[in-house]
């Protein structure tokens, strides 16, 4: 998610304790996506002093309202940054300054897709600051204010690499620690979770919650009626989703380790068959006619078929003897093992999910006992069913 501002009072703060000193080391990272072109100067973020009276650093567009720029007191024509805004098109902004020499200062810009741009400049002349804003000047100050999104808003005490700046763009989880002042995700909220409690104040009207950024690390796929198949690559830590409807050509999937397999077939079919080697547990029913339905295990393993109507054969197949039955076999035995499967069959309904189902983010615990997914928001109960979603907080 992130957080939109559509208003001049939408603007948010912190003054509590001073923002890092670009005369000394300086570093924010974030995404930003324009949603109205005012053609103006306008405050994506800014350092500043003096109740925001006094400017220390600007990041902002220029007077076009598209050209991101690094404007201070010493350099008012700022260092003019490459890849402009476009309306309703996501951007990755870096700003590094590690002093007030002539070269110190750098903006980074880079579109999806694209690569990273570095300009280089001088950023001097301002105070030290005592409190920093979003999406305008300062909370005493209306004018210049952006009208648009930001999202993942990373600072730091210190100056990062290029290549540390890209992996920040390219993670949904902050990446350095070291030297991290404030880390704002503003997926539904403006709360600082680096651990420094640096939450900011909103201003007389609430941001309001939009859509995340495209980063490079996430891949959902969906497809509905009629298909072939479904695919999704990712390299990385990717978020994957896939989802599909209808009627299709075919759904496989393959585990190594331990698994849990399980056929289930319903009308008229061919054949369905289970196979597992190792110790396993292989269940499969089927209803109506059918040619057959066969189960094979190697090792000792626990089979179950079942079926009802006519069909054209149940066989079962296992080497090694069966836990628990007698030497040469029983049906009581067979139902112990049915038993054994319900049983299991239970505890998965009744177990808690640990992590999200959705994108495989370890699941938090709410005030209530719930547990949600930090990323998007989602709650899941026992049997890895979707409850509902965390509400979207404006403070």
């Amino acid at each position: 998610m992130s957080q939109r501002a559509d208003a001049a009072t939408d603007r948010v703060s912190y003054t509590a304790s001073p923002p890092p000193a670009p005369a000394t080391a300086f570093t924010a990272t974030f995404w930003v996506r324009l949603r109205v072109d005012r053609d103006d100067f306008s405050t994506m973020m800014r350092l500043h002093s003096a109740s925001g009276g006094s400017t220390t650093i600007n990041i902002a567009t220029g007077s076009s309202g598209t050209t991101p720029v690094v404007v201070s007191p010493g350099n008012t024509s700022g260092i003019v940054g490459s890849d402009v805004l476009a309306v309703d098109t996501w951007r990755m902004i870096a700003v590094t300054v590690a002093g007030t020499g002539a070269t110190d200062g750098k903006i980074y810009t880079r579109t999806i897709g694209g690569s990273t741009k570095v300009v280089t400049g001088q950023v001097s002349g301002g105070s030290t600051p005592d409190g920093i804003t979003l999406f305008g000047r300062s909370v005493g100050d209306a004018t210049e204010w952006f009208n648009g999104s930001l999202a993942y808003v990373r600072v730091w005490s210190a100056v990062l690499s290029q290549t540390e700046i890209e992996a920040e763009w390219a993670s949904p989880t902050i990446v350095r620690t070291s030297g991290v002042w404030a880390n704002w995700p503003m997926l539904t909220n403006i709360n600082d979770i680096s651990g420094n409690g640096r939450n900011l104040a909103a201003g007389s009207t609430a941001l309001t919650t939009e859509d995340d950024p495209p980063l490079t690390t996430t891949v959902t796929g969906t497809a509905a009626s009629v298909f072939g198949g479904l695919t999704a690559t990712a390299s990385g830590t990717p978020t994957v989703r896939a989802t599909a409807a209808g009627q299709f050509g075919g759904l496989a999937a393959t585990a190594t380790g331990t698994p849990k397999v399980t056929g289930t077939a319903a009308c008229n079919g061919g054949p369905l068959a289970a196979s597992a080697a190792g110790l396993r547990t292989v269940i499969g029913s089927a209803t109506g006619q059918f040619g057959g339905l066969s189960a094979t295990a190697a090792v000792p393993s626990h089979i179950t078929g079942t079926a009802t109507a006519s069909f054209g054969g149940l066989t079962a197949t296992a080497h090694g003897r069966v836990p628990g039955a007698p030497e040469q076999g029983s049906w009581w035995g067979l139902v112990d093992i049915l038993r054994e499967g319900a049983q299991l069959a239970r505890e998965e309904r009744e177990r808690d999910p640990v992590a999200c189902l959705d994108c495989g983010e370890p699941l938090r615990s709410g005030p209530r006992g719930e547990r949600y997914c930090a990323f998007d928001g989602s709650i899941w109960g026992a049997g890895g069913r979707l409850v509902g979603h965390v509400s979207t907080t404006r403070v």
